[in-house]
């Protein structure tokens, strides 16, 4: 996550959809304020808007900054090819002991079907829009990109905080370009539609469509099919919902 008190904003850090990247560039605006973070990176917006009074400074309380009016996005990605970049990343930067016990991608997805505890554990593992769901199952996000329109929906967030962004390419697997279906059998894709059916449902991806069929890059309103998009504060043309 990345909070900026001069141009309030929010970014909402989600695993594996190109987050490092984004941060790293965001982390650079002036007014980058990380006394009011969590440890972890990848702090949940819920959990952030519950905690931050307590670690506001006095001065900021009294001047009644309130940041649950500050412009809030997060981008998200094809969860067939987040599953794909995440067992990428842990066998070739084997950041725990337990990765040993993985043999393959479907290896990775029967052990998160069966609850196998450090698996549960991993961040990547949470539904993307748990990052940015509310208790009350509303989506605080003024915008939502996607990683497969990074560079368009980049230019437009850094339009609407009106300074230039400068995205690097970090914590790329050696073999990021590839095309995630052709790892893919009948039962793994109905893993990960099992894992993430939030995702598939209300982020508008399919496992046979690289990019979105339902591309939100932007606001998003309430739908009859699932949590409204909005964010207090925020201005501009709502986008189109999930169909």
């Amino acid at each position: 996550m990345v909070v900026n008190i001069v141009r309030r904003f929010i970014f909402i850090h989600v695993p594996k959809a190109a987050g490092t990247s984004l941060a790293a560039a965001l982390a650079d605006v002036p007014g980058n304020h990380p006394a009011w973070l969590a440890k972890t990176k990848h702090e949940t917006l819920a959990e952030f808007q519950d905690r931050v009074t307590s670690r506001m400074a006095a001065a900021e309380r009294a001047a009644g900054i309130d940041p649950r009016t500050f412009f809030t996005f997060a981008f998200v990605r094809n969860p067939w090819d987040r599953m794909a970049s995440l067992y990428r990343y842990l066998v070739e930067h084997r950041p725990r002991p337990d990765v040993d016990s993985l043999r393959s991608l479907k290896d990775l997805l029967l052990q998160a079907r069966d609850g196998v505890p450090w698996i549960k554990g991993l961040h990547s593992m949470r539904q993307q829009s748990d990052y940015f769901t509310m208790p009350t199952g509303e989506y605080r996000l003024g915008y939502l990109g996607h990683t497969e329109h990074l560079a368009e929906d980049a230019a437009a967030i850094a339009a609407r905080l009106g300074c230039p962004l400068r995205i690097p390419r970090l914590n790329q697997s050696t073999n990021a370009a590839d095309d995630y279906r052709r790892h893919y059998d009948s039962q793994m894709i109905d893993l990960v539609g099992t894992l993430f059916p939030a995702d598939v449902r209300h982020l508008g991806y399919r496992f046979d469509t690289v990019q979105p069929v339902t591309r939100h890059s932007g606001r998003i309103p309430a739908t009859n099919e699932g949590p409204a998009f909005g964010n207090p504060g925020t201005s501009g043309e709502p986008g189109r919902g999930p169909t």
